[in-house]
């Protein structure tokens, strides 16, 4: 059954909410660095979808958005910063070393992609150059690639950057100049794995690939050959990095419990949810069946991710402790009470 529901207006929404309310958090506890943060990602995000829109020609955005800058809506960059934001708030309730908190925060976000960037096209969000039946059932397996890379390389950064003496001037340059640093190693990272995937390509073609052309050749990027080293390269990628995250959890397991962020939660859950609903109310799961398994698939990793630490160590759960605590502290205020009462 299929109902009249505007989800262009619901992710605009979700998107200024979210990064609103963070936002208000960071400012309420005077956090005014983690606003610099949050702030330097809604930019980093910005630029990268401007960037890819005019230099890869890829991919377009649908014109029903409301707010747009240089046809790229904001929600999508405000939407970046709260996905990367809320992932590296995730992470950091592990306490795991900080330079394999970024892993984290790149698995928490290709996730969500895995099952948005599908759903998103046949909402009309935005639309690919290849067709729906291609590659990771419409979408590249560059751009499945880019989310892992865009959150590495920023959250690694941020991470990096809160390691130094924030009063340095080098230290402020750097945080100033976070959002181009992190589009920068995007645009390597991306272009290695283009390269590879093309190489197989490339020494079969010679010929063809010495008229270079600067806007790319889809007939090479997206010829079977390169697609399969794609799907190869993928799979590699998406191998290590569950490797480094599950070997972190294992290795540092006894004390990777800080807190439990609510509100990272909440934003996140919030996305994995819209999806879900939307596949159902729009009927996609009739069109595409196994887009519901995988829907449901990355909720529940999702959800592994955040409570994890309390299956491990129930008892040392830092928000169970809070509610016994307060169970306790109301049940001793009774008791005192009915004391004086029978008094």
């Amino acid at each position: 059954m299929n109902f009249s529901v505007n989800y262009f207006i619901i992710f605009e929404v979700l998107a200024f909410v979210s990064f609103t309310l963070i936002v208000a958090r960071e400012l309420h506890h005077r956090n005014y660095r983690r606003v610099f943060e949050i702030a330097s990602c809604a930019v980093f995000g910005m630029i990268l979808e401007i960037g890819n829109t005019y230099l890869a020609h890829t991919y377009s955005y649908s014109t029903s958005f409301l707010v747009n800058l240089a046809q790229v809506p904001v929600a999508i960059g405000l939407g970046w910063a709260v996905i990367i934001y809320c992932a590296m708030l995730l992470s950091d309730q592990y306490n795991i070393p900080w330079y394999l908190r970024p892993y984290m925060d790149a698995l928490t976000a290709v996730v969500i992609d895995m099952t948005m960037d599908v759903v998103a096209i046949r909402l009309g969000f935005w639309s690919w150059v290849i067709p729906q039946n291609a590659e990771w059932y419409g979408v590249p397996f560059e751009n499945l690639v880019g989310w892992i890379l865009v959150v590495l390389s920023f959250s690694f950064l941020i991470r990096f950057i809160r390691t130094l003496n924030p009063k340095r001037f080098l230290t402020i340059l750097i945080m100033i100049t976070s959002p181009i640093l992190s589009y920068a190693g995007l645009m390597a990272g991306l272009t290695v794995f283009s390269l590879i995937a093309i190489l197989p390509y490339g020494i079969n073609n010679w010929t063809t690939l010495l008229q270079f052309q600067y806007i790319a050749d889809f007939s090479i990027l997206y010829n079977p050959q390169v697609q399969f080293w794609k799907l190869i390269l993928f799979t590699i990628i998406m191998t290590e990095l569950v490797n480094i995250v599950a070997w972190s959890l294992i290795r540092y397991r006894r004390k990777y419990l800080r807190h439990f962020d609510l509100l990272s939660f909440l934003s996140l859950t919030s996305i994995h949810l819209i999806i879900t609903i939307a596949v159902i109310t729009t009927g996609l799961y009739i069109e595409l069946p196994i887009l519901l398994v995988i829907c449901i698939l990355s909720l529940l990793i999702h959800l592994l991710m955040h409570f994890l630490p309390y299956l491990v160590h129930p008892k040392k759960i830092y928000l169970f402790k809070v509610v016994v605590e307060s169970v306790e502290s109301g049940e001793n205020k009774i008791k005192k009470v009915i004391n004086s009462t029978l008094k």
